[in-house]
């Protein structure tokens, strides 16, 4: 999270009467007699806010009529929804400091006095007791959960990791992985290539593939697997490349695609294929690919250290 986007949050959560965790940046709270997270599903767009309530009622939950009622006349209100016992009220964005700060203070409290007038109670997400809760970072969601709930989440997770950690890494059979997994990537550069385009998806395809492709044959996915998969990734797109153009000259010399991926060195030599359009082109496609590649692997390095986190909102340890 960049200063601007902090500095904004610190705002709004003294505008909402909330406080900010100084983790994640979520705002959490008591809105009357509800415990409240504010958070931004996605990272991309952190004015694009939602609201979450882990809230029950006995007889029936939601019903869409009554989500259509309450954000009829809020225009800042994208939609109101409940998944088991959690409601979420999902607020459009808008870079408008002052709009921002006045249709969450105003929807938070208009969404508390709506499920107190519907019948819902305060509980915890877990178990559905109506009791006290509190506002968590759980292996990364947000939670609220119980006392009870939190230290059986909280064992759980760390069980998790004593297994993970205990698994062996067989990086052989995980380059091999990997390298069936970066094929694919290499498929798609080539099939958006000959099609005309140059996209960062074949990055974002690459890097999933030869990550997922490392991890199910090498066992797990460690820091030493990150930075092979990067290093085959970078090869791969480098061999893409010379698959695209050997398909160019093998259709344009009627000749073999062996052949013709053979003869790519020596017609650059003889200037037949153009320096400038073969290394022009290359670097191009390193460039989307990193924009879709880079993204990717990072939100990888994220979530492995996330699904170890578990913490109440607040706690300047949640850090694992």
């Amino acid at each position: 999270m960049n200063r601007t986007v902090r500095s904004r949050y610190e705002q709004l959560a003294q505008a909402a009467g909330l406080a900010m965790d100084p983790n994640s940046g979520a705002l959490y709270g008591r809105l009357g007699e509800y415990d409240v997270i504010v958070f931004a599903p996605n990272a991309s767009y952190p004015y694009a806010l939602s609201a979450v309530i882990s809230a029950y009622r006995a007889e029936i939950p939601l019903s869409m009529e009554e989500s259509k009622e309450f954000c009829a006349d809020r225009k800042i209100i994208s939609s109101l929804t409940q998944n088991g016992s959690v409601i979420t009220m999902a607020l459009k964005s808008t870079p408008n400091r002052n709009k921002l700060q006045e249709g969450l203070v105003e929807s938070l409290a208009a969404l508390a006095n709506f499920l107190r007038e519907k019948g819902f109670r305060n509980c915890c997400q877990a178990c559905g007791k109506q009791q006290e809760v509190s506002s968590c970072y759980a292996a990364g969601a947000y939670m609220h959960l119980c006392p009870e709930c939190y230290t059986a989440l909280q064992q759980r997770v760390e069980m998790n990791e004593a297994q993970a950690t205990q698994k062996k890494e067989n990086v052989v059979a995980g380059i091999v992985g990997a390298l069936l997994g970066s094929l694919i990537g290499v498929v798609c550069i080539v099939i958006l290539s000959q099609l005309g385009y140059v996209a960062a998806l074949s990055g974002v395809v690459m890097a999933v593939c030869t990550l997922k492709g490392y991890e199910l044959l090498g066992g797990k996915l460690s820091n030493k697997g990150i930075v092979i998969c990067v290093v085959l990734m970078l090869f791969m797109t480098f061999f893409g490349d010379r698959v695209d153009w050997a398909i160019v000259v093998a259709r344009e010399l009627e000749v073999d695609f062996v052949t013709a991926f053979q003869a790519i060195s020596l017609l650059l030599e003889e200037e037949i294929i153009e320096s400038s359009a073969y290394w022009g082109n290359l670097v191009l496609l390193y460039l989307f690919a990193l924009i879709g590649l880079i993204p990717t692997v990072w939100a990888t390095v994220r979530s492995r250290k996330d699904a170890t986190r578990v913490y109440c909102l607040g706690q300047t340890t949640g850090q694992r």
